[in-house]
């Protein structure tokens, strides 16, 4: 089985997922255990980012089973 981190933008008050934009497609990983691991990486990254820029748009990750 396939794990996927799926990225999430907020937009207008719903969210949207990251594959209707150009380069934001779902990522593969083989195990659950590592797409929650670049989940939790993608989690600290977009923390620092707001501390830098307080107005990007929100994202939320998650991790699906395919």
């Amino acid at each position: 089985m396939k794990y996927f981190l799926v990225v999430f933008f907020l937009f207008d008050g719903q969210w949207v997922e990251g594959d209707l934009a150009e380069g934001w497609g779902p990522y593969p990983y083989a195990t659950e255990s590592a797409c929650l691991i670049a989940k939790q990486r993608s989690e600290e990254i977009f923390t620092r980012l707001r501390l830098v820029n307080p107005r990007a748009i929100e994202k939320r990750f998650e991790c699906t089973a395919e």
